[in-house]
C-alpha cells in the first residue's frame, strides 16, 4: 500500500450496479456506496479511517446517489429486489444494504469470517455498515462441482438452482471475493468480476492493481483466462468500468501505455445484454474541469 504515500495523481474509477432479470425475481450485483461517507463525519468510527480515507479515495457523490433513489430513477422499486450478490464487504460495496432490508444478501463465508478478525475497519470493512439487525445476510459456502467448465475454481454457488447465475470466489482483492457468471439462452456468457480487475484488458496482461495480493490476484486472473478458454464468447466486465467516478490514486496497475482503460470493455457487449442486464447507474457532477486528455478519452469511447 505504499502507493498511497507515494501517487500524486487520480485516476477516476465507476460505481455501477448490474440489476439482473430473472423470471423468480430481480437480482443485484453490487449494492454501492452510501453517500453519506461524504459528509458524515463520524460514518467511519475510526480514527485512522477518517484519516486515511482522503488520502484514498475522493468521493464526488450526493444523497441522489444512494441506491434506492438510483433504482427509482430508473424505474425500479427498491424493494423488488429479491438477492443481492455482496462480491465483497467493503465499505463501497455495502452502502446499500439499509434499502434492500428484504432481500437476501449473498456474501462468501471467506469473506464474512472477517468480521470476526480484531480489526476488519484497517481493510475497509465496517462493521457498523454490516451488521444490520435487519439485514438478511447469507454467507455461503462454495460447493463443489463436477462441470468441467469450472475446473480450478474453489467451488460454486447455483444463485438460482438453474445454472443461469453461478457465483464463484475469484480471491485476491479480498480473501472472499466473488464473480458472477450469468447464462442464458440465447445470450452470450457474462462474467461479472467486481473488483478482480478494472479492465478486462488488464486481467488478460496479467497487470495486477496496486491494491490485494498480487500473487492471488494473478491466480485468480488464470483461472479466469481458462474460462474463457472454455467459453470463448465470454463477456468479462469489471465493476468499476464506467463513466460514473470517484477518485482513486494513480497507480501502475491501472495504466496501460499510460492510458487509463475503463469504458472500452462494456462498448463490445451493450448490444450483447440489452434486456438481459439492466445497467443502473449513478450520474456524478465531476467537481473538477476535465483536461484535454479526459475529454479525448471520452470521445474515444463514445
Amino acid at each position: 500500500m505504499l502507493w498511497v504515500l507515494t501517487s500524486r495523481s487520480w485516476i477516476k474509477v465507476a460505481l455501477s450496479y448490474f440489476l439482473i432479470q430473472h423470471r423468480d425475481g430481480l437480482v443485484l450485483f453490487y449494492i454501492g456506496l452510501d453517500p453519506a461517507i461524504a459528509t458524515d463525519t463520524s460514518y467511519i468510527s475510526s480514527a485512522l479511517g477518517q484519516f486515511r480515507l482522503p488520502g484514498i479515495f475522493r468521493l464526488h457523490v450526493t444523497k441522489d446517489d444512494r441506491l434506492d433513489k438510483v433504482l427509482e430513477k430508473s424505474g425500479v422499486d427498491a424493494g423488488a429486489v429479491r438477492l443481492a450478490v455482496v462480491s465483497y464487504l467493503h465499505f463501497d460495496h455495502v452502502g446499500g444494504v439499509s434499502h434492500i432490508q428484504q432481500a437476501q444478501l449473498l456474501v462468501s463465508e471467506r469473506e464474512w469470517a472477517q468480521l470476526s478478525d480484531p480489526h476488519p475497519e484497517r481493510e475497509w470493512i465496517l462493521r457498523e455498515h454490516i451488521e444490520s439487525p435487519d439485514a438478511q445476510w447469507l454467507p455461503f459456502a462454495s460447493q463443489p462441482s463436477d462441470d468441467p467448465l469450472f475446473a480450478g475454481f474453489d467451488g460454486i454457488q447455483d444463485v438460482m438452482g438453474d445454472g443461469s447465475r453461478i457465483l464463484s470466489r475469484t480471491p485476491g482483492h479480498t480473501p472472499g471475493s466473488l464473480s458472477m457468471l450469468i447464462r442464458q439462452d440465447g445470450w452470450p456468457p457474462i462474467l461479472l468480476v467486481a473488483d478482480l480487475t478494472y479492465a478486462p484488458e488488464l486481467l488478460d496482461q496479467d497487470t495486477v492493481s496496486g491494491t490485494g495480493d498480487a500473487v492471488v490476484l494473478r491466480a485468480s486472473f488464470a483461472k479466469v483466462r481458462k474460462l474463457k478458454q472454455r467459453l470463448p464468447d465470454l463477456e468479462i466486465v469489471a465493476t468499476h468500468a464506467f463513466d460514473v467516478f470517484l477518485e482513486t490514486p494513480l497507480n501502475i496497475g491501472l495504466v496501460v501505455g499510460g492510458v487509463v482503460v475503463l469504458a472500452a470493455p462494456w462498448l463490445a457487449i451493450l448490444g450483447a445484454i440489452a434486456g438481459l442486464v439492466t445497467k443502473v447507474r449513478i450520474v456524478v457532477e465531476r467537481e473538477a474541469e476535465k483536461s484535454e486528455t479526459d475529454e479525448a478519452g471520452q470521445k474515444d469511447a463514445s
